[in-house]
């Protein structure tokens, strides 16, 4: 057996699939990081209100796909997703628009991941927002609104900056464990494809160490992907910093 030293890393350095994958894994936690929160956020502060009917049922509603396993929810949105037999296909039809190829499709596969991503997780951070905006004293949005603050003011004004500190734990919790998450998804639905469309990271880790027997470069592949998940969550933490307020 010979030392390689740091064969592996350069190899990875210069590995054009490894930043493919690096793009597509940074493509989509970004950007289901952001649809994900501003979505879960949103519903919260909704379906906190007293007012609005129903809300119970609504809860529910959301929470119960954060209650399934991922691997059952990826294989149902596999089939949601058959070109030939899907149910997205066929709403598409029944307005005259023509299907997709969904996981066939470079340019739609990722956003198609995400799709199924945001809608697992939502429920769940919903549920933990509105933990949070429900133990906000009443008393603060009556005075707000003898004041004339407006809904939307209030919002941005009471709710989210009483709410910040779990939004920014919450955030950072979601980036370091949604890597795993994330692998499942992928690997149900498209394994990487098409064309690589979709690799991720973690999937190209497991292909390389689990598939082609290369676990020393497997090993270095997980290596960045815990750097990567290290610097990001470091920098949702700075950029997220604000002055803490009680109530």
């Amino acid at each position: 057996m010979n030392f390689i030293g740091f064969d592996n890393y350069r190899k990875m350095f210069n590995d054009p699939i490894f930043f493919k994958a690096l793009f597509n894994h940074m493509y989509v936690f970004v950007l289901n990081t952001v649809i994900l929160f501003i979505l879960s956020i949103s519903l919260a502060i909704l379906l906190s209100r007293k007012v609005l009917k129903e809300r119970n049922f609504y809860r529910i509603l959301f929470f119960f796909p954060s209650a399934v396993p991922m691997i059952i929810i990826s294989v149902m949105w596999r089939s949601i997703y058959n070109p030939s037999i899907g149910v997205l296909n066929g709403l598409l039809g029944l307005f005259g628009l023509s299907g997709k190829v969904w996981l066939g499709d470079i340019d739609l596969v990722k956003n198609a991941v995400i799709a199924v991503m945001v809608w697992q997780a939502l429920g769940f951070y919903m549920v933990l927002f509105m933990a949070a905006v429900m133990n906000i004293p009443d008393t603060l949005f009556e005075a707000a609104r003898l004041d004339g603050a407006s809904e939307i003011r209030q919002t941005f004004k009471i709710t989210i900056p009483l709410i910040w500190e779990v939004v920014r734990t919450s955030l950072v919790f979601f980036i370091i464990t949604s890597c795993g998450v994330g692998f499942q998804v992928v690997y149900v639905l498209t394994e990487g494809g098409p064309d690589r469309a979709s690799e991720l990271l973690t999937t190209y880790m497991y292909q390389q160490a689990f598939k082609l027997n290369k676990f020393g470069y497997g090993a270095t592949v997980s290596a960045a992907i815990l750097v990567v998940t290290m610097v990001l969550a470091l920098i949702i933490l700075k950029a997220t910093e604000r002055e803490v307020y009680e109530y």
